[in-house]
C-alpha cells in the first residue's frame, strides 16, 4: 500500500532513488548548494530540490473508434480530448504503429466528442495516453481482424490465411493481391473500449537554482534539472512540452 492505511492502490514498481541520485549529479548539487542563501551582487541565491509521485491513468474506461474509408485511409475517433498536449500527434503514431501502416494512412484524429464514440471520459489525471492510447491499440487489432475477415469472405478462405502488407495491400496464398481500399469497399467501422482499474505512477526529482533581486524582487532561474521516469516515450518533442508545461 502507498500509505500506512489500506487505500486500495499499489505503488508496485519504480526506482525512486535512482531519479533522485541522477538529478543531484546532473544538477551538480554538491557545488551549487554552497550558494544557498548567499548574497552576490545584490541578489540572494536559492537552491531547492523536490521529489514527487503522481497517480495517473484514471479509469474507469476510454473508447476509441477506427473508420477505414473506401480510399484506404483511417480516421481515428477517441473520447480523450486534445487540449494542447499534443494528443493528435501521439494518437496518430499509436494508430499507425498498431496497424503497422504508414502515418500518411491516418486521415486524422477526432477527439473529445461522444458524437463519434459511444462513451468518452476526457483528459484529466494524466490519463489520455494510458487510456485513450490503449483503446486505440485495442481497436486497431479489431480493425485488422475485420479486414482479414472481409478478405476471407471475398476469397472463400479463412481469415488466418489473409496477410496485410504494409498497410496498403491484402493477399492470401493462391489469390490475387488487392489494395486495402478495394477490401474496405463502403468502409469498415469498429469501436472498442479499454478498461483500467489501477493507477499508473509517475515519479521523479527536480532541482532548481534561482537568484532573487532583494530590492525589486525579480527572480531569475539560473538552472533547472528534471529527472523523471516517463516509461515508453512515444514522441520526444511532445514529451518535453509536457514536462515544461506541467
Amino acid at each position: 500500500s502507498i500509505t500506512p492505511y489500506d487505500s486500495g492502490d499499489e505503488l508496485d514498481s519504480g526506482d525512486h532513488a535512482e531519479t533522485l541520485n541522477r538529478c543531484l549529479a546532473e544538477f551538480d548539487w554538491d557545488d551549487k548548494s554552497k550558494l544557498q542563501g548567499r548574497l552576490i551582487d545584490g541578489r540572494r541565491h536559492g537552491i531547492a530540490l523536490s521529489c514527487f509521485v503522481e497517480g495517473g491513468g484514471a479509469g474507469p474506461s476510454e473508447t476509441a473508434r477506427l473508420v477505414l474509408d473506401g480510399d484506404g485511409k483511417v480516421s481515428v475517433f477517441v473520447g480523450s480530448s486534445a487540449i494542447g498536449q499534443g494528443l493528435e500527434t501521439v494518437f496518430t503514431q499509436i494508430a499507425a504503429d498498431a496497424l503497422e501502416w504508414p502515418m500518411e494512412a491516418i486521415r486524422g484524429v477526432f477527439h473529445g466528442s461522444t458524437a463519434h464514440v459511444s462513451q468518452g471520459f476526457g483528459s484529466f489525471h494524466s490519463r489520455s495516453v494510458v487510456m485513450g492510447g490503449s483503446a486505440i491499440l485495442k481497436v486497431a487489432e479489431s480493425l485488422k481482424t475485420e479486414i482479414r475477415e472481409a478478405a476471407a469472405i471475398r476469397w472463400s478462405c479463412t481469415a488466418d490465411e489473409v496477410e496485410i502488407i504494409d498497410g496498403e495491400r491484402v493477399t492470401a496464398v493462391g489469390h490475387e493481391t488487392l489494395t486495402i481500399a478495394e477490401i474496405a469497399g463502403d468502409g469498415i467501422d469498429v469501436e472498442e473500449m479499454f478498461n483500467n482499474h489501477k493507477h499508473t505512477w509517475a515519479y521523479g526529482a527536480h532541482a532548481v537554482h534561482v537568484a532573487v533581486d532583494i530590492e525589486i524582487g525579480h527572480v531569475e532561474v539560473i538552472d533547472y534539472v528534471a529527472v523523471e521516469d516517463v516509461g515508453r516515450i512515444i514522441n520526444p518533442i511532445t514529451l518535453v512540452g509536457q514536462s515544461v508545461g506541467a
